[in-house]
């Protein structure tokens, strides 16, 4: 196994585990919060508060991998997502889960950053495809696992507040454990050559089909545990079955997907996914269980696809040296449709059915997909 695929089984296997604790947690939160009498808007808010943080941190901390080494940043980010887990447990309010969403929303958007741009760094154009893959598995993998995890646990009545302490304390041992990741390159930040990489026709394009994809983000992160909930009448242990399963899809389809690369051209991966992650989306909101899963998984499917165009777009279209800023500059371009959608949603959700907002960032998607095929000329090849 040559030194580059070593540095990237390292990386993915940490990223999979910190990931499964952040993920299996993140999809109980509007649960949590609704269970403790916060209203519609206050969750809105609360979700919005936290994707609003990468407008303050995506783009500086994306710069800041390129000058100082990622590991570094790794580990504080972890401490940042200890204290958001670890406040919350201790003081349930609205103004002070406000406080420390704004910490937790700054740790997991400097990890998110960090986590790519060390993974990007330490990629070699040697087996991309397999790398991708490996990647991408775990990842999703690992999430399934968490969710299900959450679910089961907090089906046995142990309350939230000390799950997530729990998860808190275990920030702390990874940021430890950060230490012994690879380290990455670092190179002189010059703001110029960061905009001749952005300023290009298909770059732009790919960042605008990267805004599309991300606004469902808002929709899900706002409403979907509620919709299993209050739509489908699931329980906490057959919510994070119904999740963690429907995840589990992803890791095995990333697979497919990613050796895909070698025979077909990258923006069939793009298609297939938003049609499949659209189509998923609206049918999900269907009220018998089984069929709504099935369209669940659908929708993971297309996640998967769209997610392997994307690390293989990253990677194609942008400079090793500086792929820090430059991943910075597309997580935040998600943020935004993220943050715009989580403002949106979370009220249209309360005030007119959960499965609304799902049903609307399916169509989104759908559009996106429509707009992808009449511009197909500007997708990376």
């Amino acid at each position: 196994m040559d030194t580059s695929t070593k540095s990237v089984w390292q990386i993915s296997t940490f990223n999979s585990f910190v990931k499964m604790f952040i993920v299996g947690i993140n999809f109980f939160w509007a649960i949590y919060y609704n269970s403790i009498g916060f209203t519609g808007t206050q969750i809105g808010i609360i979700v919005a508060v936290s994707s609003l943080m990468g407008f303050v941190t995506t783009l500086p901390s994306g710069f800041m991998n390129d000058k100082i080494k990622s590991r570094d940043l790794i580990s504080i980010a972890l401490l940042l997502l200890a204290g958001w887990f670890v406040g919350i447990s201790l003081i349930p309010t609205f103004p002070a889960v406000i406080f420390f969403t704004i910490l937790g929303g700054i740790g997991s958007n400097l990890y998110a950053s960090s986590s790519d741009s060390l993974f990007y760094k330490s990629t070699e154009k040697e087996n991309l495809s397999k790398k991708i893959a490996i990647y991408q598995s775990l990842n999703y993998i690992m999430i399934a696992l968490g969710i299900i995890l959450s679910g089961v646990i907090l089906n046995f009545n142990i309350p939230f507040q000390e799950l997530i302490f729990a998860v808190g304390i275990l920030f702390v041992i990874f940021a430890v454990i950060a230490r012994i990741l690879p380290k990455s390159i670092t190179t002189d930040f010059k703001l110029v050559k960061y905009e001749s990489d952005i300023l290009q026709p298909k770059v732009l394009f790919f960042l605008f089909i990267v805004f599309l994809f991300s606004i469902h983000y808002g929709a899900e992160n706002t409403t979907y545990g509620l919709f299993l909930q209050k739509n489908l009448g699931l329980n906490s242990q057959m919510s994070g079955l119904y999740m963690g399963l429907s995840i589990l899809s992803m890791g095995a389809t990333a697979i497919i997907f990613s050796r895909m690369i070698k025979r077909i051209k990258v923006k069939f991966l793009l298609f297939i996914g938003l049609i499949l992650s659209g189509i998923g989306h609206i049918l999900m909101t269907v009220q018998d269980p089984v069929l709504s899963f099935i369209f669940r998984a659908l929708h993971e499917t297309g996640d998967a696809a769209f997610f392997v165009f994307l690390a293989y777009g990253i990677t194609s279209i942008f400079d090793l040296k500086r792929m820090g800023g430059n991943t910075g500059i597309v997580a935040f371009v998600s943020i935004i449709g993220s943050t715009i959608s989580s403002f949106i949603f979370g009220v249209i959700g309360e005030k007119y059915g959960y499965n609304v907002p799902l049903v609307g960032t399916g169509v989104v998607l759908l559009t996106g997909l429509l707009i992808a095929l009449i511009f197909n000329r500007l997708i990376i090849k």
